[in-house]
């Protein structure tokens, strides 16, 4: 008898994924199986592939980009210096704040030459972010991404869910988008503004849809499975979820486990190219295509964390600080680096009385669409909301308005809201800030 699933995943893999790469100018498929050939490496030669890639990465941006070569020379270094991960302490972190400051000098005088394209993020902290997203280091989050799900059960062409802001604002959807979505197979929720009225209708959408796995953001996800556990709702199709985006505490875990049954736990910063998926219990395998490490250790191997994405050649990731804290460890079993705990990105969840209810992620996209530094969104009262913002050069009355409108779609019309300008904000005692609070 045909197994409809695995011929289905093997259309849409072997014959969909590449169709998609040559179309989007990606390499999904090249390095999905690269990835699945690298598992089956020992340590030492992870480490020998890490290192030739750490060679070429510093090799590149000295030769091509002012900021590295200024740097290095100041320092007495040269690429020669820099052989292997290790050695990658001799060059120090890169913050949002030296890429804002020096962002012309941080693109390569080859860029034309490199396939990439313009990226933004909002930032856990609530920093903007505009950078150039090099094409190789995409292609392998979503590879890696298509091999760490299949470690549960998940087969390539399963219909998944994607709990995100697919929304943001009004736009045409574009044959493209259409197509991307095609060829993943995924339905999309927007988990900007999760009402209890909203989640009804999407539940209706994932059961019409026969969705067997929900990725997207922890709290849009835990809202849906508080929602179904407080009612009772089963949804049979569904086998497991994929919860990103922020930190997920025990009680969102638990929700989700009684909703969705499996969880796996997704850790990544498109901007830094880091993934670390939970592969096994409260153990993040780190793809291959970074290097990570702890600086400003206040327990073993625990502090903050810098990654360097050895695959981005169109805009230079160098022991990039995202702001987040971890604790790494060494594996018997995973070839790879180990994260064992992640600090940061806390969940959070604005309610208001008119049963509207806003998270922080979508936010995070919304902010890093505009011409803003910095922001902050805080709850005054049940109907009332301050956001805060710090304006770039390019910030216009229109963007201004597009904000007070966007906002107003998801807040509710009769939902007040200040908007107030800054010039700047005042971190907390640890450093941070908080961009979104309840």
């Amino acid at each position: 008898m045909i197994d409809i699933r695995r011929v289905k995943r093997f259309l849409l893999l072997e014959v969909g994924l590449p169709l998609a790469d040559f179309r989007f100018g990606t390499q999904a498929h090249t390095t999905y199986h690269q990835i699945r050939e690298m598992n089956e490496w020992s340590k030492e030669q992870i480490k020998a592939w890490q290192d030739q890639k750490v060679r070429e990465l510093v090799e590149h941006y000295y030769t091509n980009t002012v900021y590295y070569r200024n740097l290095l020379d100041s320092m007495g270094l040269t690429p020669a210096d820099i052989q292997t991960r290790e050695d990658l302490v001799k060059i120090p972190p890169i913050t949002k704040e030296i890429i804002k400051e020096n962002y012309n000098g941080l693109i390569p005088a080859n860029i034309q030459k490199i396939p990439h394209k313009q990226a933004t993020t909002g930032g856990s902290s609530g920093k903007t972010l505009k950078y150039l997203l090099d094409l190789r280091s995409w292609s392998y989050t979503t590879a890696i991404k298509i091999y760490s799900w299949e470690t549960c059960g998940y087969k390539y062409g399963d219909t998944f869910a994607s709990v995100g802001s697919s929304s943001l604002f009004p736009q045409k959807i574009s044959l493209k988008y259409r197509l991307y979505h095609f060829f993943k197979n995924s339905v999309r929720i927007n988990a900007l503004n999760l009402s209890d009225e909203r989640i009804a209708n999407d539940l209706v959408l994932l059961k019409k849809k026969k969705v067997k796995y929900l990725y997207g953001y922890a709290g849009g996800l835990y809202l849906i499975a508080r929602y179904m556990n407080q009612r009772g709702i089963k949804i049979e199709s569904i086998k497991g979820c994929f919860p990103t985006a922020e930190m997920l505490t025990e009680e969102y875990r638990h929700e989700m486990e009684r909703a969705f049954g499996y969880v796996m736990d997704c850790y990544g910063a498109r901007d830094s190219g880091i993934t670390a998926y939970e592969i096994t219990p409260g153990r993040y395998h780190v793809g291959y295509n970074s290097v990570a490490e702890v600086v400003n250790c206040y327990a073993e191997n625990t502090g903050t964390l810098l990654v360097t994405d050895l695959l981005s050649y169109s805009f230079p990731f160098i022991r990039y600080d995202l702001g987040d804290d971890a604790t790494l460890e060494d594996d018997a079993v995973y070839n790879g680096q180990l994260i064992t705990k992640i600090w940061g990105r806390s969940p959070d969840i604005i309610r208001l009385d008119n049963g509207h209810v806003l998270t922080g992620p979508g936010f995070q996209l919304m902010f890093g669409r505009l011409h803003v530094s910095a922001y902050r969104i805080s709850k005054v009262n049940g109907l009332k909301l301050q956001v805060e913002y710090q304006p770039g050069e390019d910030f216009t009355e229109k963007e201004k308005k597009l904000l007070m409108d966007t906002l107003k779609n998801h807040a509710g019309q009769d939902c007040e809201i200040i908007i107030k300008k800054v010039d700047e904000f005042t971190p907390n005692k640890n450093g941070k800030r908080n961009y979104f609070m309840a």
